[in-house]
């Protein structure tokens, strides 16, 4: 799942997440993913649901951004069946060059991807139950994922798709790479102020706890201005001021909304907008649910802490 995907889902996931969390990790345990995959392969997936693959998956639709990105690093592109429809928009798609050619579905749509032959799916819990239900009912491997609020979770994802997929060695080589990258970022801003940030967006909605978005501010060395709310949540002019955030940050397909911010008479008074430290960043970045998470938390670090010198 990935912006502007999660608007439509955010609640719908929330309320998923405690029960899905406790049958995913009874399922796979990270310190297991190099042992050697065999099939048949029985997994319990985030919903709660029993998915067997009688061999190692040559045609897979992917309907969730995040699982777009996690594919097209662990499998080759002929492995791939069908993506979503954001995975060819460089606007929210870190692989968009990697996608081309393969067939985008738009919204999930069973017929569609029945169509398509797949030999695995990979959905998000909030994909209707009916049409998780017809897809089952075609004898296709439907694993659907439901943890997006951490970058642990990511990790985790990463994993399981790399048992799925037969490539568990290439799915420790990503969750390496991440967390090689994050370890440098935090010996960079080591020392650095802790800046207060908040993520705001046009929609009205601020990135709380358990978001991943919260993992990226506090991996780019800021504290997250509303870590005290759930989630996503929709706040007021007033929740801002009295949230007061050093710096305001917004994706980069929502320009306009900066300028509104910067204007706004109710918000003169809040730090941000009094010293003009709202932000956009690269939206493929700052909303990604993949091993691209990484690049995020740069980017925000980098406008956090202009006078740093990154690698990239």
């Amino acid at each position: 799942m990935k912006w502007p995907q999660w608007i439509a889902a955010l609640i719908t996931v929330s309320a998923l997440v405690g029960c899905a969390k406790e049958s995913a990790q009874q399922t796979i345990a990270p310190e297991n993913q190099t042992a050697a995959v065999t099939y048949p392969l029985t997994r319990t997936d985030d919903a709660g649901h029993t998915v067997t693959l009688t061999k190692k998956p040559q045609r897979i639709a992917s309907a969730t951004e995040g699982t777009d990105e996690i594919l097209t690093a662990l499998v080759p592109k002929s492995d791939i069946v069908l993506v979503t429809q954001y995975a060819s928009n460089p606007t929210y798609s870190n692989v968009s060059s990697l996608v081309r050619g393969i067939p985008t579905i738009q919204t999930t749509n069973a017929e569609q991807v029945i169509a398509a032959k797949p030999d695995l799916v990979l959905l998000a819990s909030y994909t209707e139950p009916a049409i998780v239900q017809q897809i089952q009912q075609a004898h296709i491997p439907a694993y659907e994922f439901n943890d997006f609020q951490s970058i642990a979770d990511i990790e985790r994802n990463i994993r399981v798709i790399g048992q799925l997929v037969d490539n568990p060695q290439g799915a420790d080589k990503l969750v390496t790479n991440m967390n090689r990258e994050l370890q440098t970022i935090a010996t960079k801003v080591s020392g650095q102020p802790k800046l207060r940030v908040l993520d705001y967006s046009s929609f009205g909605y601020a990135a709380g706890s358990d978001t991943t978005v919260n993992d990226v501010i506090v991996h780019a060395g800021g504290i997250n201005a509303a870590k005290d709310l759930h989630g996503w949540q929709k706040i007021t002019d007033e929740q801002v001021v009295k949230l007061n955030p050093d710096v305001i940050i917004d994706t980069t397909d929502d320009q306009a909304f900066v300028q509104k911010l910067l204007s706004n008479p109710a918000l003169q008074h809040v730090s941000a907008i009094a010293h003009h430290r709202v932000y956009t960043v690269n939206s493929a970045d700052l909303t990604s649910v993949s091993q691209y998470v990484t690049r995020g938390v740069e980017d925000v670090a980098k406008v956090l802490y202009p006078s740093l010198k990154f690698e990239s």
